[in-house]
């Protein structure tokens, strides 16, 4: 009798080991252009329900992440919790550490998409952020603490969208033509150019590390005036009603020429690109959106036909890992056949830098300038 419960536990755990397959993988994740992060990576596919549980360790054996995919490529690690890059879709929770030990994040996950509570936490263990996810999209409540532990921001959302948006002002940088002084008769054409995730705050220096600013700080010379406004801290292009009243100030300030007024922004700045030409349709003679989230909102889903009369170039890198390509290919298919203005520039080989490849060439800046909305409504 006991041999006989033997053999039926041996063969039972041995067909649970058959059922659970576990692989050690060493990746190789540059963070720069001189270093390298080794993190190990434990991998647990569970044949029975077609789930892969997956570790990563810091190089000191601290975990870093731990979470669960239903598809799944080892050699792949996302830049940002948000990001299903193509091959990997997340599914249940998702949890990440610093480096101390302290708890990072946790996240929920339904089919690749976020969904329920996600928390943040800073490194000295104070709690940053608690939000809400229904398929994807902010839904209900959500607050954020500063560092301190003082409240920074409560703010309720409904399919993507707050729903108590206030009028504010923005701080911003500029810049005008070496000429701009030379004729005060002369109207100029307008770059607004909408800064990445990394911008936000409150110091305007950071607006110069990249994209139309930072061709500016290094000296070069531009037939436009441009303006980058930036976002505050924590929150989206679409948070509050902000546009109207810099859109107001910045024509009244500057000779602008409101026929030649051109939006273009990068990763955060790209998605809202695509809000804010929505929103304002008739502002833009052309816009370039690159690298952003389309379909965290409805407001940006159901609206996409306000955009068939405006010139677009969209941008996105196929190896982005910040966020999805798909996302910009999706809004480029829903206007396929709609826009005869509409360019796309899907990079192969490029991935969430792709900006310092667009930005420091011409192109972009003469195809803004083929645009004016005189043009447009004498069609």
């Amino acid at each position: 009798m006991k041999e006989s419960v033997l053999i039926i536990l041996i063969f039972i755990f041995s067909g649970a080991l058959k059922a659970q397959q576990v692989d050690t993988f060493y990746l190789h994740y540059p963070i720069s252009y001189q270093d390298t992060i080794i993190y190990k990576r434990i991998i647990e596919f569970d044949k029975t329900v077609a789930i892969y549980h997956v570790r990563d360790y810091y190089p000191n054996d601290q975990i870093q992440m731990e979470g669960t995919y239903s598809s799944f490529d080892k050699h792949i690690k996302e830049k940002s919790l948000w990001c299903n890059y193509r091959t990997n879709t997340k599914e249940g929770e998702f949890k990440t550490w610093y480096k101390n030990g302290q708890i990072k994040s946790k996240a929920n996950y339904a089919d690749g998409l976020r969904h329920g509570l996600h928390e943040y936490w800073y490194a000295n263990g104070q709690k940053e952020s608690i939000q809400n996810y229904s398929n994807g999209q902010k839904q209900g409540a959500c607050t954020w603490w500063n560092e301190d532990g003082s409240i920074q921001n409560k703010l309720v959302f409904d399919r993507g969208l707050n729903q108590n948006q206030k009028d504010t002002n923005y701080h911003y940088i500029s810049y005008t033509p070496e000429a701009y002084d030379d004729d005060t008769l002369k109207k100029w054409p307008l770059i607004i150019y909408l800064h990445g995730g990394s911008g936000r705050g409150t110091d305007t220096m950071k607006l110069y590390c990249c994209g139309v600013p930072d061709q500016i700080w290094r000296g070069r010379e531009f037939p436009f005036v441009i303006v980058a406004p930036q976002c505050p801290v924590n929150q989206r292009w679409s948070t509050d009603n902000w546009f109207g009243n810099f859109y107001e100030e910045i024509t009244t300030k500057y000779s602008i020429d409101t026929n030649k007024v051109y939006l273009t922004g990068v990763s955060l700045g790209g998605s809202g690109t695509w809000y804010l030409a929505i929103k304002y349709a008739g502002k833009f003679a052309a816009i370039a959106p690159m690298s952003g989230f389309t379909r965290h909102m409805d407001f940006i889903m159901n609206n996409t036909d306000k955009l068939v009369d405006v010139p677009i170039w969209a941008f996105h890198g196929k190896l982005d890992k910040v966020v999805e390509f798909e996302d910009t290919e999706w809004m480029v298919n829903k206007l396929k056949g709609k826009n005869k203005d509409l360019k796309f520039t899907a990079a192969p080989d490029a991935g969430h830098g792709l900006y310092w490849s667009v930005y420091p060439e011409q192109e972009l800046y003469d195809w803004f300038l083929k645009y004016d909305k005189r043009m447009q409504n004498n069609k």
